[in-house]
């Protein structure tokens, strides 16, 4: 992602001096307000950086995007400041600077040990250790990652595979997107939400859940209000149905809970593009527009499935017209270009639609845009992506790499 003309000019001094101090090759760094040499936390352990609260330091994603390998890689950067990206109308920012990301998907990394995982590794410590890696050195800076009930164990309060996760990415510099819930089965439990899920099912165990969806995302975001490694939460994954009532008021019950717990994390619904009868594009206002029209809502996730050689779709461009008028941020969280097969060709021709895609978005002022899907040593040809020599999309000059945001 190239740097925006408002975006204030980063000093090669100060870039240099971040760049020193955490020995780390990656082009993203955070602005610190106060600068480096000035900041009494900077050079604190990361235990000291929890204890000290007189500075107001706390522990952030890497200024750098570390990989395992490096030596001076830590649990974090222990910086002072409002450590958490903000909204102000259509923008973001993060330490008083816009902030904008170009990132990817991931619904195993959160590791179900029943279900969905990265089947290329045989442990969520050696995938996050890998994954990371490769996320950091095509210079993703977010990842929306499913954070489905089915990931926190039988009770659904352990969530030890989300505390690694979270670690793994605060080190990497990546920050997360975790998707509460999907509209479709896949990776979570019982048949496909509708109606009457969104009326009433969800303040009940449904499917094979010990807990209700309310009460895991109660739970979920209380456990994590405090982490600025998570820049939102969002409620579902491409979220729709038929009776706009019930739709709209699944929305103002859990954006109202996740408000009154968490002060810190920005939200988002996570609907369809308008697909379905509750969440229609048409008329005046819209129910798409009215779902969103919400002093919670802070960013609103368009997605570009159907048409991988229209750099940006029409119900796209409707979706972020109606954003504009909401004065909401918007950004595509799941733009994809399927493979035909695995050959040179086929990759060369994704990487080309995609990255037609990420310029279009960037021109119509989506302020991130993730590319669906990241999957480790991906055997059949699909959406799938990784950082394997011969994939355009990936690695350290890959696409991702060239259009990250450079600060």
């Amino acid at each position: 992602m190239t740097a925006k003309a408002s975006r204030p000019a980063r000093s090669s001094a100060l870039l240099g001096v971040a760049l020193s101090l955490s020995g780390c090759g990656r082009r993203y760094v955070d602005i610190i307000t106060r600068g480096d040499a000035a900041d009494p936390c900077a050079t604190l352990s990361a235990l000291a950086c929890v204890a000290d609260t007189q500075d107001g330091c706390s522990l952030q994603p890497n200024r750098t995007g570390c990989t395992t390998s490096d030596a001076s890689c830590g649990a974090g950067a222990c910086t002072s400041g409002d450590p958490f990206v903000r909204r102000s109308g259509e923008a973001l920012f993060l330490h008083g600077a816009p902030f904008d990301f170009v990132g990817t998907v991931s619904w195993g990394l959160a590791w179900d040990d029943n279900g969905c995982q990265v089947s290329a590794y045989s442990s969520q410590a050696d995938a996050l250790a890998a994954s990371f890696d490769e996320l950091a050195q095509m210079n993703t800076n977010v990842l929306r990652v499913w954070a489905f009930q089915s990931y926190a164990g039988a009770s659904g309060t352990d969530y030890s595979h989300f505390d690694r996760l979270v670690d793994a990415a605060r080190a990497a510099g990546v920050r997360l997107i975790p998707v509460l819930e999907n509209m479709h089965s896949d990776c979570s439990s019982g048949d496909m939400r509708n109606d009457t899920w969104f009326q009433s099912g969800y303040k009940s165990p449904y499917g094979a859940y010990a807990l209700s969806y309310r009460d895991y995302v109660a739970g979920l975001v209380a456990h994590f209000s405090a982490e600025p490694t998570i820049i939102a939460w969002e409620l579902m994954h491409e979220a729709g149905g038929n009776q706009f009532a019930a739709l709209d008021g699944f929305a103002e019950d859990m954006t109202t809970l996740i408000r009154a717990a968490d002060g810190n994390h920005l939200i988002a619904l996570g609907l369809n593009d308008g697909d379905t009868p509750a969440t229609s594009s048409d008329g005046t206002p819209s129910n798409y527009f009215k779902l969103q029209d919400r002093a919670e809502v802070d960013l609103v996730d368009v997605q570009d499935f159907n048409d991988p050689v229209e750099p940006l779709p029409a119900q796209a461009a409707t979706c972020r017209s109606i954003t504009r008028t909401l004065g909401k941020v918007a950004f595509i969280g799941a733009s994809a270009a399927k493979l035909s097969d695995a050959s040179a060709a086929s990759l060369n021709l994704r990487a080309s639609q995609v990255s037609a895609k990420l310029k279009a978005a960037l021109a119509a002022d989506f302020h991130g845009f993730l590319v669906y899907d990241y999957a480790p040593k991906w055997q059949s040809a699909s959406y799938d992506f990784d950082a394997r020599p011969e994939e355009p999309l990936a690695g350290p000059s890959g696409v991702l790499a060239q259009e990250s945001p450079k600060y």
